[in-house]
């Protein structure tokens, strides 16, 4: 009869759970959206990443000079995509502004700001 072996289950249960987040993802890049000028801004940005693209926030305020965080999900070389528009809050002096993040690491910042002329 064979005998149970304590540490080669507990070592056979860790590859398996590590083996598992590798292929899994553990959640997703964690991703610094910052508004860097000193006007609030209406920010909308999308994961790129997934097929179709999914919205991360939609026309969320962040104040001038503030941040927020968003997590992506990482695509087969481990980085992430994301796009962005955003809007001046006051609509008496509106400016827009909008760019395309690929190739971003775990902990990157993304620079939003609305500097140029509205095209609608």
């Amino acid at each position: 009869m064979l005998g149970f072996n304590r540490p080669l289950l507990a070592f056979a249960c860790v590859v398996f759970f590590l083996g598992s987040t590798a292929v899994l993802g553990d959640g997703g890049l964690m991703i610094t959206l910052s508004n860097d000028s000193s006007v609030s801004l209406l920010v909308t940005a999308y994961d790129q990443s997934t097929q179709p693209a999914q919205p991360l926030v939609s026309d969320r305020e962040i104040y001038g000079n503030a941040s927020m965080t968003v997590s992506i999900v990482a695509g087969r070389q481990g980085r992430g995509h994301l796009s962005w528009t955003a809007v001046t809050v006051d609509r008496d002096m509106r400016k827009c502004g909008q760019d395309d993040n690929p190739h971003l690491n775990d902990g990157d910042t993304v620079n939003v700001h609305a500097d140029g002329d509205c095209h609608r």
